[in-house]
């Protein structure tokens, strides 16, 4: 099987320290298909604005080694200078000596901008011809081009070169949230989303989907624009390999939930779909009835789109002020750890397309409480505690009981939790790329 891998989207992602649902995806395809040596002729194709190529392999290797270490993948949480920061603060018993400090981030983070941002300028001039190159080579062949990030969907003409007769297209979908919620996404979004569904539409042999809910909302946007259905497969998304050893860890010793103040995670990039504002409101109400014994929130995740009534939250609230810690550019081990010490994950999202975090969450063996969505039924399997996401006293009733130990109900998820089983990245992409090897 000739692969052409997209991978325009990632080749910029040297600049990020704290990856999305979408940049973990696209990594585990190119981590697998350019480290792997069973498809050490795969081709990767950039697309810049004014012209498209190939790039070389040991250059997008090395590209991979820049990003882990960006993303401090193999990182412990204990060498991780953010999570012991975060990790001290948690342990802070609330009061009025306590710290004021609600953020903590890599203040350098903006720093790979200067040391991993430029492409040698010969590579890129000299790439269009060896996409070129590697056309003619494989034109007897059937190649396939596979796009895992949405990039340039929108922009069907710099894909013109894969709509060749011979070659064929899978694409990786992640959702259709801009098409069926505009409301919570840029208003750019809605309109380039929509040619992206049209590009798709006109070039795929096949889609790959996260959930059975993207794919019936995805099918029912083409049917509805009167466009082709390609055929579609769903593959779930997988976890990071260190939340199922933090995993492992938590099922042969019972982790001290009485060490240090209680707190809660929400998992999430900051922006107005995570619903976070309502669950500022549930914190207020909690406040109210616990006092100081109220639990901590940390809001784990870079912030998004529209965030400024989140930030203001998060950074002048005087009643939540002792209560709010904010964080982001954490390790993979951090973050499993973070997650594995909270009474709780909660993800009051009004709308997801798969809902990674409740995966992750479930995975270390926390008790998941999320909002009561089809991405979230699905992915869930009925191990989680879900509600409406506008449901305020059934919130604070379920957050009350995983707070107050002595009704044993945080024990009992955690024990009930140890059966659910979790897709690698590893066995995310072998399904995947069996799919496409079928289209084939």
């Amino acid at each position: 099987m000739k692969l052409f891998l997209d991978i325009t989207r990632i080749a910029y992602r040297l600049t990020g320290t704290t990856p999305t649902g979408i940049d973990r995806v696209e990594f585990a395809y190119a981590e697998r298909i350019l480290r792997d040596e069973a498809y050490r002729d795969s081709v990767c194709v950039f697309t810049a604005p004014f012209f498209t190529g190939a790039l070389r392999r040991d250059l997008m290797q090395n590209v991979l080694d820049r990003i882990e270490l960006a993303w401090r993948v193999g990182m412990s949480a204990e060498d991780d200078r953010i999570y012991c920061e975060l990790r001290s603060h948690l342990r802070t018993p609330i009061g009025p000596g306590a710290p004021s400090r609600r953020r903590f981030r890599d203040a350098n983070r903006f720093k790979h901008l200067r040391t991993h941002l430029i492409y040698p300028l010969r590579d890129l001039a000299r790439s269009p011809v060896r996409l070129a190159r590697w056309r003619k080579r494989v034109s007897g062949e059937h190649p396939i081009y596979l796009n895992t990030s949405h990039n340039q969907l929108e922009t069907p003409q710099r894909l013109a070169w894969a709509a060749a007769p011979q070659t064929r297209s899978a694409f990786f979908i992640h959702d259709t949230i801009p098409i069926d919620y505009p409301e919570f996404v840029a208003p750019v979004s809605l309109g380039r989303h929509e040619r992206r569904m049209e590009t798709v539409s006109a070039m795929a042999s096949l889609m790959i989907v996260n959930s059975a809910t993207t794919q019936r909302h995805l099918e029912a946007h083409l049917s509805r624009s009167r466009l082709r259905v390609p055929p579609c497969v769903v593959v779930p998304l997988g976890v990071a390999q260190t939340f199922i050893t933090v995993r492992d860890e938590q099922l042969k010793s019972s982790p001290n939930e009485a060490c240090g103040h209680p707190y809660f995670v929400s998992l999430s990039t900051i922006e107005p779909r995570k619903n976070l504002l309502f669950l500022f409101a549930v914190w207020r109400r909690l406040a109210e009835r616990l006092g100081a014994d109220t639990p901590r929130l940390v809001i784990a995740g870079q912030r998004g789109w529209e965030n400024e009534n989140i930030a203001d939250v998060l950074e002048r609230s005087r009643d939540l002020a002792p209560f709010l810690v904010e964080v982001s550019d954490l390790c993979d081990d951090a973050l499993a750890r973070l997650l594995a010490g909270a009474r709780g994950l909660l993800q009051p999202s009004s709308i997801e397309g798969f809902g990674l975090p409740v995966v992750e969450g479930l995975t270390v063996g926390t008790p998941v409480i999320a909002s009561d969505i089809a991405a979230h039924r699905e992915v869930a399997g009925g191990f989680a505690d879900l509600i409406d996401p506008l449901d305020g006293p059934a919130w604070l009733r379920a957050i009350e009981a995983l707070t107050d130990l002595s009704t044993g109900t945080a024990d009992s998820r955690r024990r009930a939790n140890a059966d659910y089983v979790p897709l690698s990245w590893q066995g995310h992409v072998e399904r995947a790329l069996a799919a496409i090897k079928e289209m084939a």
